[in-house]
């Protein structure tokens, strides 16, 4: 009989804890030292029901690509940095699972925090620079954050819960580098390791918005959901206005990155205004559409993002796959970011936020320049070794739906039953 999952997590943490320690001790150990933040990883597998199994297993390959992008680094914390990799990993999974505010809370902290270390590894000059600006913005993103949280959930008044709903959002906009609380996401995303840069602009961008998404449903019964929808329909139409002009008049590639990852969060903020109408009206089609946009367009965010830095790092890789990570990430069918893409428009359509529906599609159609041009830029030719493994991992995963992903669809629908809190 499989073991209940909260000892699943605990053994998870426990295993990547105690075999980072031998990292720290012996520089011998440091080359084995990916062994045990894989084997906390896989074991995150052991869920009790499918439906969490399919948001796991991407999670997972997610952070195993995490880890080996660093290895293409030489870094004075080896081995503690896959150990960072894998409690984010971890506090991701936890997010989506628990039903505790305190744990749902603390999964965003060990999320987040991981990311202070890996934004200061590079080059000293700039990372010290950089690392600083990052960590201030975090640490005032997760003050907004939690104290909107704490707010919303004292079942306050209509006006204090709209102050607390906007705190958070301003939080939850500053922590993944939405517009208009996005001033961060251009310098530190240029001026970084494209490497760590490209963990803080995939891994650390999903428990934010499951966090977001479970406290906001779960307190907003007596709040009229337009009120809230709008206010995050505002936050979207502006990350992805401003998003995708600063892409197309960036020139820089890890500039013109910043920008792009902007606008997706914008995309993913129309998801959670289409949440919020779909769980006001009790449409499951609705909030089900919702949930499979928000959560793949993540995901989409996730394997771009983690391929295009790892080419940008590598000073250009294959055409084939740059021009697939470009095309997916504009929202060509049959690719992933078509499907995320479709479904969020969808979600929109069905909860009567049409005109946000319609904003996204012309911003899809604005991001083609870019787009391509960081195609013909970074797709200097094949290459081999680990680089080009990567690059087709990314591309393997872009490329999976071209099989109708009901397989993908109809399990994260099924997530909504774990958008609940208990207070």
């Amino acid at each position: 009989m499989l073991a209940s999952y909260e000892y699943v997590l605990l053994a998870s943490a426990i295993i990547n804890i105690v075999g980072a320690a031998p990292t720290l001790l012996s520089e011998s150990a440091r080359r084995y030292s990916w062994i045990a933040p894989l084997i906390s990883m896989i074991i995150l597998l052991l869920t009790p029901d499918v439906y969490l199994l399919v948001f796991a297993s991407f999670v997972v390959v997610i952070g195993i690509l995490g880890i080996v992008s660093l290895m293409r680094l030489n870094s004075p914390i080896k081995g503690v940095d896959y150990m960072l990799i894998s409690i984010m990993i971890l506090a991701t999974v936890l997010a989506l699972y628990t039903n505790d505010l305190a744990l749902i809370l603390l999964s965003l902290m060990l999320v987040s925090a991981p990311t202070y270390l890996l934004i200061l590894m590079g080059d000293p000059g700039i990372s010290i620079e950089v690392g600083i600006k990052y960590v201030v913005n975090m640490i005032i993103a997760t003050v907004l954050f939690f104290v909107g949280a704490i707010i919303i959930s004292s079942s306050p008044a209509l006006i204090t819960y709209i102050i607390g709903f906007s705190l958070l959002i301003l939080g939850l906009s500053l922590e993944v580098g939405a517009a208009p609380m996005h001033e961060w996401v251009p310098d530190v995303f240029t001026a970084g390791n494209p490497i760590p840069v490209s963990i803080i602009a995939s891994i650390a961008k999903i428990a934010p918005f499951i966090v977001a998404v479970k406290i906001i449903l779960t307190t907003m019964s007596l709040v009229p959901p337009y009120y809230l929808a709008y206010i995050t329909g505002a936050f979207a139409t502006i990350s992805m206005f401003l998003g995708n002009i600063g892409a197309l008049t960036s020139r820089e590639n890890a500039r013109t990155l910043a920008y792009s990852s902007i606008a997706n969060m914008g995309y993913v903020m129309a998801a959670l205004a289409a949440a919020i109408m779909g769980y006001a009206m009790r449409s499951s089609v609705t909030m089900g559409l919702a949930l499979v946009g928000l959560v793949m367009q993540l995901f989409m965010n996730a394997i771009g993002k983690m391929g295009f830095f790892n080419s940008v790092f590598s000073k250009g890789n294959n055409a084939v796959s740059t021009w697939l990570i470009s095309l997916a990430f504009i929202g060509t069918p049959p690719l992933l970011g078509f499907w995320s893409k479709l479904y969020i428009i969808l979600a929109l359509v069905y909860g009567n936020l049409t005109w946000l529906a319609v904003l996204l599609v012309i911003n899809s159609v604005i991001s083609v320049p870019y787009y391509v041009r960081l195609a013909r830029d970074l797709g200097t030719g094949w290459k081999g070794g680990l680089a080009e493994g990567l690059i087709l991992a990314f591309t393997i995963i872009i490329l999976s739906t071209t099989v109708p992903p009901s397989w993908l669809i109809h399990p994260i629908m099924n997530l909504v039953n774990y958008l609940v809190l208990r207070f």
